[in-house]
């Protein structure tokens, strides 16, 4: 197995636990895990969009703190990233722990969840094209769209 691999694998058993939510109370079951990337459109040309993230009723969505802190998490490390003094290694695994404690921490239920999801789905597919040496192109789209997340969710 490619070490590459490894946070897609990583992130489909974090999106089958549900979020840490017992099955019984949040189904995943509409969830096509293999069809996902289809909403990370657009990735690796300077144009990231939403992945069908809809409003609710022109407001914002109520998030866990944690998720919100998450966010905040992965665009700080992405502001204080120096190329020239840190290992671009560990900054793909400092962004995919953060993506994956979103994930674990994930207290959210309906309608805001589901847009949550539409919402990191480009996330993962950004984080899935980051190789060892990410461009600085690559890190800016990530940086903006993470940017993007008070847009849809409070």
């Amino acid at each position: 197995m490619k070490i590459t691999a490894l946070p897609s694998i990583l992130f489909a058993m974090l999106f089958a636990a549900a979020c840490g939510t017992p099955a019984a109370e949040h189904d995943h079951a509409g969830h096509d895990l293999a069809g996902q990337d289809t909403l990370a459109q657009g990735h690796g040309n300077g144009t990231a969009t939403v992945g069908n993230v809809q409003l609710d009723n022109g407001k914002t969505w109520a998030a866990n703190p944690e998720t919100t802190d998450g966010i905040a998490a992965m665009q700080s490390i992405l502001d204080n990233y120096d190329p020239a003094m840190e290992d671009s290694t560990m900054l793909k695994e400092e962004l995919v722990t953060e993506f994956q404690d979103i994930f674990a921490k994930c207290t959210m239920t309906g309608e805001a969840h589901e847009q949550l999801h539409n919402y990191l789905m480009p996330v993962k597919g950004m984080l899935d094209q980051l190789g060892n040496a990410p461009s600085d192109a690559q890190l800016e789209e990530m940086s903006k769209y993470l940017g993007t997340y008070g847009n849809y969710f409070h």
